[in-house]
């Protein structure tokens, strides 16, 4: 034991190396594990925001639509959208008493492609970069494409109709992680049709 506890040699050189090669592996695994821990938290919270950002989107078109007199889906400009003519004769809610309220579909990149989705007040130049009433409201959509649609008659006894189609992803280059939000909301400030058959929509200009 005396002998045993006088000894000074060390680790041999082998025995470092050995060690550090496993610890090597050990460390390039755990921050593997780490990085993509940190990846998928990004992309989950990119995800809930342009999740999040539709859903507003959704309901403040909404709030517009249930004020209009009339809607037509439109290109706008260059831009397919939505144009919504307010006149507030019913006295309905917060809605304005006359506007006319611009919703546009604007190409933010082509590879991949990626849209944003803007709201204006603008007579001219609407949902420009010189449109300074624009205001962006949700991105990441993934088509322009039936964003919003208008029928070209309205049934009788029934008011004006808007389809809306917003389709989000952060990933538009895999069509699993898309997130749908889809409604067909009705202008509830617009006129009764009464003729039989059916009447010719409401254009706006």
């Amino acid at each position: 034991m005396r002998r045993l506890r006088s000894d000074q040699r060390g680790y041999t050189l082998t025995e470092l190396l050995v060690v550090m090669a496993v610890l090597g592996v050990i460390v390039t695994a755990l921050t593997s594990i780490f990085v993509s821990g940190s990846n998928a938290e990004l992309d989950l919270n990119r995800r809930f925001q342009a999740q999040q950002e539709v859903r507003l989107a959704l309901d403040t078109v909404r709030g517009d639509i249930h004020c209009a007199a009339a809607g037509q889906a439109k290109t706008i400009g260059t831009y397919p959208g939505l144009k919504l003519a307010i006149n507030n004769t019913s006295g309905l809610g917060n809605c304005a008493t006359a506007a006319t309220v611009s919703w546009c579909v604007v190409q933010v990149s082509t590879t991949p492609s990626r849209y944003a989705l803007y709201r204006s007040t603008a007579t001219t130049n609407i949902c420009t970069s010189s449109d300074t009433s624009r205001l962006l409201v949700a991105d990441y959509l993934t088509t322009a494409t039936n964003v919003f649609t208008t029928a070209a008659t309205v049934a009788q006894n029934s008011l004006q109709t808007i389809g809306v189609d917003f389709r989000v992803s952060v990933n538009p280059t895999t069509t699993r992680d898309i997130y749908e939000l889809s409604d067909t909301i009705v202008a509830r400030n617009s006129t009764r049709c009464t003729t039989s058959g059916g009447c010719t929509a409401p254009t706006v200009s």
